[in-house]
C-alpha cells in the first residue's frame, strides 16, 4: 500500500523533487568530443569543489553502487566481478571503493583490501566493537534491499581502522556496497551554532542544545552548540568568526546594527535571516517600592552584561520611551541578590517565558514584576506579550496578567556564495532542521519551539537562499500532495481543517520515505 502512496505522490508531486533521477541514453559523440564536454561540465558542477577533496561523500558512495549496478545490468555478473577486482575507472577512487558479496556473507571482489579475497567468509566476522556487521549488511540486502549499516573497518587510505558507514544495495544475487569512513566525514558535516551564555538559564544555549539532540545523526551531521556573549556579538561572530556557521540573535538588534551601519555610509548585506523563531520577553524585575516603570527614570537598573542582548535592547526601549535610567552591567544572578539587598531598584532580563531563574523568585521577598508598556515608539519594533500565573506562579496571582513586550529572536547565517563549502554547510543545517520543526514542539523540548512558524518573514531582511528555496518547494509539495489526498478520498476538500490534514498526511509520507529509504 506504501508503494503505491509513494508512486503516485511522486507522480503528483514531480519525481524531481523526490529523487535525483538516473536517466541513460545511446550518443554517437566520438570520445575526444565526450572527454571535452565532461572536462567543461566538471568544472561548472556545483559539486566539483567536493567531488575533488581527499576523502568521499555519502553521497558519492551511493552514485559509486549505482555505477557498478549499471555496469552489473550493462555487463553481467562475471564482467562486474572482474572490473571490482581490478579497480576499473568508477570501482575505486580515494577511499571509496566498491565490493561485491554473495548473500551468504562471501567476498566475491574486493579490490581495495588485500585481505578480503574472493571466497573470504565474513559472515562470522566481527569488528572491534563485537558486532557481526556482514550479518547487519545482509539482513539490509535480503531485507529492504538498500540502507546504511555502521561498524569499524579498515581505511585504505589511512591505514587504521575506523568508523564506517557502508551504503548496501541488493544486485542480482549479490550485495554491492561502497562505504565512507566517519572520521573523514565529520569537518565536512558540522554545523557550528552560536548561541548564549551558560551563566543563567539562556534561551539561546537551550535552544541550541535542541537543535543538537534532534539533529545530530552521527557522521551524517553533528550541530555544535557555541557558547555565545549574546545577541550582537552573536551576528558579528557569524559575520567575521571563522567556523560560526549559523546564530541566534534577536531583530531588535539586527535593525538597530543595520541603522547604525547606514548611519555612518555602510550598507552590509552580509547577514541573512535562516528563521523567524519564537518571541523572548521583557522580564522587568524591581523592589517593593517600584510600582511603574516611570519611577525607575534615575535609578540604578541593572540591564546585564554590556555585551549581551538584553543590554543592547533595553537600552533600545528606554529610549525610545523616553527614560534614562543609571545602567548596572552584572550578570542576573548577582542582580537579584542586589535588587533583594535594595542596592538597585530593578533588573531587566530578555528571555523566553518561564525562565527558571525566575520562576524559582517569590513574591514574599517583595520582588514582583514591573509592566512595560506597549506604548506608541515600541510598537514598530516590538511585541505586546504578557506574563500569567500558568507562566509563573510565585509571581502573577491567579486571574490576573502582567503587561510586557517580547522581541523576536532569529537564526542567522553568512551570505556564503553558492556552491562553496561555507554555503552547503548551511544548506545541509537547513535541509536537515526545516522537515523537522514538529518534532522540536513536543517535550521535553523548550516550550517556545511551540511558537515557530517557519514561513514567517521579517520584513527589511532576505532569507537565506536554501532556507527560502525549501520553504518554496515544500509549499508546492504540500498543495500537489493535497491534491492527491483530496482525489484518493484521504482528505475531505469541504473540511475545514483540509490543509492540516493534507500536511499531516505528507510530512507522514516523508517521514516513511525517510525510514524506508524508498526513493525509486
Amino acid at each position: 500500500m506504501c508503494d503505491e502512496v509513494g508512486r503516485q505522490a511522486r507522480e503528483i508531486v514531480g519525481r524531481k523533487m523526490f529523487v535525483r533521477p538516473r536517466e541513460r541514453c545511446t550518443s554517437t559523440v566520438t570520445p575526444a568530443v565526450l572527454a571535452f564536454a565532461l572536462a567543461a561540465a566538471l568544472l561548472s558542477w556545483p559539486n566539483f569543489v567536493q567531488a575533488a577533496s581527499q576523502f568521499g561523500t555519502r553521497d558519492e558512495a551511493v552514485a559509486m553502487v549505482h555505477r557498478v549496478q549499471d555496469m552489473f545490468k550493462r555487463l553481467g555478473p562475471e564482467a562486474t566481478l572482474k572490473a571490482v577486482l581490478t579497480k576499473a575507472p568508477g570501482t575505486i577512487d580515494r577511499d571509496l571503493y566498491a565490493y561485491i558479496l554473495d548473500q551468504n556473507g562471501v567476498v566475491q571482489a574486493n579490490g581495495a583490501i588485500p585481505t578480503m579475497t574472493p571466497g573470504t567468509n565474513l559472515y562470522n566476522f566481527r569488528d572491534q566493537n563485537g558486532k557481526y556487521m556482514m550479518r547487519e549488511q545482509l539482513a539490509v540486502c535480503k531485507g529492504t534491499g538498500s540502507g546504511w549499516v555502521d561498524f569499524r573497518f579498515l581505511s585504505p587510505t589511512t591505514q587504521t581502522i575506523e568508523d564506517k558507514s557502508t551504503y548496501i544495495e541488493r544486485m542480482g544475487n549479490y550485495c554491492v556496497g561502497v562505504g565512507v569512513y566517519a572520521n573523514e566525514q565529520i569537518n565536512e558535516n558540522t554545523v557550528s551554532v552560536i548561541s548564549g551564555s551558560p551563566t543563567v538559564d539562556d534561551t539561546y544555549l537551550e535552544v541550541a542544545n535542541d537543535l543538537a539532540t534532534v539533529l545530530n545523526d552521527h557522521d551524517r551531521l553533528r550541530i555544535l552548540p557555541l557558547v555565545g556573549i549574546g545577541g550582537p556579538q552573536n551576528i558579528r561572530d557569524v559575520r567575521y568568526l571563522k567556523g560560526v556557521d549559523v546564530g541566534l540573535t534577536q531583530v531588535s538588534i539586527m535593525d538597530g546594527l543595520r541603522r547604525s551601519n547606514q548611519a555612518l555610509g555602510k550598507d552590509d548585506d552580509k547577514i541573512l535571516y535562516i528563521a523567524r523563531l519564537f518571541n523572548e520577553e521583557v522580564h522587568l524585575i524591581a523592589g517593593p517600592d517600584i510600582t511603574s516603570i516611570e519611577q525607575l527614570g534615575g535609578r540604578k537598573v541593572n540591564i546585564d552584561d554590556a555585551r549581551s542582548g538584553t543590554n543592547y535592547t533595553m537600552r533600545d526601549i528606554f529610549k525610545r520611551l523616553g527614560m534614562k535610567v543609571e545602567e548596572v552591567n552584572v550578570s542576573q544572578t548577582e542582580a537579584l541578590k542586589m535588587l533583594d539587598a535594595g542596592e538597585i531598584a530593578a533588573t531587566a532580563y530578555i528571555a523566553g517565558k518561564s525562565t527558571r531563574l525566575i520562576s524559582n523568585l517569590r513574591s514574599e521577598r517583595g520582588l514582583h514584576f514591573v509592566p512595560v508598556p506597549f506604548a506608541k515608539d515600541i510598537v514598530t519594533e516590538y511585541l505586546p506579550s504578557s506574563f500569567t500565573h500558568d507562566d509563573y506562579p510565585n509571581l502573577v496571582p491567579a486571574g490576573q496578567k502582567i503587561d510586557t513586550i517580547a522581541d523576536r529572536v532569529v537564526l542567522v547565517g553568512y551570505n556564503w556564495p553558492r556552491n562553496t563549502d561555507r554555503y552547503k554547510h548551511v544548506q545541509r543545517f537547513v535541509e536537515a532542521f526545516f522537515p523537522k520543526i514538529a518534532a522540536f514542539q513536543k517535550p521535553p523540548f523548550h516550550p517556545k519551539w511551540r511558537e515557530v512558524n517557519l514561513a514567517a518573514r521579517i520584513d527589511g531582511w532576505k532569507r537565506f537562499d536554501a532556507a527560502e528555496e525549501w520553504l518554496s518547494n515544500d509549499a508546492q509539495a504540500t498543495s500537489k500532495f493535497k491534491e492527491l489526498a483530496v482525489s484518493n478520498g484521504a482528505v475531505d476538500p469541504g473540511a475545514a481543517d483540509a490543509n492540516s490534514q493534507a500536511s499531516q498526511l505528507y510530512q507522514q509520507f516523508l517521514k516513511w520515505k525517510q525510514t524506508t529509504g524508498r526513493d525509486h
